[in-house]
């Protein structure tokens, strides 16, 4: 007998603030809140395929039962526009955010990213006020820390792998400790978490769990899972 997949995956169009956004919506079977997760440089070959943007959000949907939202940033892929060096990236973040809200309006609001979409998801955390934000591989040389204490007392949870190129764990952790926010490092991982991804997914799981997000018992049902990801 086949076994049919209760989680949907739908390809859609996000009205966004240049045009549209080229997005994956991923629905649980019974769905308790909302999340975002946005993507690395476009520049540098990040789109929302980009292995640790699947993990991720395959994890709010599977683990945390919320109807989640990845896309591709303006002039990524099949979205209008182009590249606005991490400003106008906020605004797509923001607009994402708030489709995907609209979707699913009540229970919790989780927006995160990783790399440079860890910044965007910092920069429009301000405005959109999520009920927890979750960074993977935030570059360190590219952030400010003194915008981040905005969002200090905030349930933030942070990943960062061990050997991280762009921002080294332990200058990582003595920030995130600075600030409050919940961190793990992800022991003998590089920026990507190459061949690690499992362990970033139990990092980002614990975290979140810490800092409050219900997770329903899963229901042993993965969902699709065949695309492409690099």
């Amino acid at each position: 007998m086949t076994r049919v997949s209760a989680v949907r995956m739908l390809a859609l169009s996000v009205p966004g603030p240049v045009g549209t956004l080229e997005a994956l919506l991923r629905t649980p079977p019974v769905a308790t809140g909302a999340a975002v997760f946005a993507h690395p440089h476009p520049l540098f070959g990040g789109t929302m395929h980009t292995k640790v943007v699947h993990q991720a959000a395959r994890l709010l949907s599977d683990r945390f039962g919320l109807t989640t939202l990845r896309f591709n940033f303006r002039g990524v892929g099949a979205s209008s526009g182009v590249h606005d060096d991490g400003r106008g990236e906020v605004d797509d973040l923001l607009a994402a955010a708030r489709f995907v809200r609209g979707r699913h309006p009540s229970g919790p609001l989780v927006a995160g990213g990783f790399s440079f979409g860890s910044l965007c998801a910092l920069g429009a955390a301000r405005t959109l006020k999520p009920d927890f934000l979750l960074l993977a591989g935030v570059p360190l040389d590219r952030w400010s820390e003194a915008d981040a204490r905005a969002l200090r007392g905030s349930r933030v949870a942070w990943v960062q792998g061990e050997r991280d190129e762009f921002g080294a764990a332990e200058r990582a952790a003595e920030a995130a400790g600075r600030l409050g926010f919940r961190f793990r490092a992800v022991a003998g991982a590089d920026h990507f978490f190459t061949g690690r991804l499992e362990a970033f997914e139990a990092a980002a799981t614990a975290l979140l769990v810490e800092a409050g997000l219900p997770a329903p018992e899963p229901n042993g049902d993965d969902g699709p899972d065949g695309e492409d990801v690099t």
